[in-house]
């Protein structure tokens, strides 16, 4: 519900109608009327649109850290969808909210919970494996697949996405996104 009140808020503080913001990011008004209900979880792409319609950094919508500007352990994060299609999940670790250089994510990864769908997005992603086994897919490039203890970089305004490996285990990724 949080997230929801925290689009609803925005879009009307910036006098922009629901009909609006649809067209804009590319969502349904059923889906973002959902949304600001609380009767929906929006993905992380979904955030991505949202914010890029209305103009503010994706953290802006996701709950601040309990102390801002200071490093500090949020006993309970925040957790999201990675993608509306999928069950996979993600614990926001970094917001991304006020100075809005970098977000940081733990990425869970279940087998049988759906593919992720290929997500883009303004500045680059480092990825680094914290168990299991995934697989980086930027369109343009090979797959690549890591393992526990590996990472990668890439831009993140080419399409990409992170699944689980064929038959692996579960997994679970840190996701950094720093913004330009």
């Amino acid at each position: 519900m949080e997230v929801g009140q925290a689009i609803r808020d925005c879009r009307t503080a910036r006098r922009v109608s629901m009909a609006v913001l649809a067209t804009r990011s590319g969502l349904s008004q059923p889906f973002l009327s959902q949304l600001e209900r609380g009767l929906a979880t929006p993905s992380l792409s979904s955030i991505y649109r949202i914010a890029e319609a209305l103009d503010v950094a994706p953290g802006t919508f996701l709950r601040p850290p309990e102390r801002p500007g200071v490093i500090s352990h949020q006993s309970d994060p925040q957790v999201i969808q990675v993608s509306e299609a999928a069950g996979q999940v993600a614990r926001v670790l970094i917001p991304g909210g006020r100075s809005g250089l970098m977000e940081a994510y733990e990425h869970h990864f279940e087998p049988g919970r759906g593919e992720r769908g290929w997500f883009e997005h303004p500045g680059e992603d480092f990825v680094y494996v914290l168990e299991g086994e995934i697989v980086l897919e930027v369109r343009g490039e090979d797959p690549l697949t890591l393992r526990a203890g590996q990472s990668a970089h890439h831009r993140g305004d080419v399409p990409h996405r992170c699944v689980l490996a064929a038959g692996a285990a579960p997994a679970r990724t840190l996701l950094v996104i720093a913004s330009p």
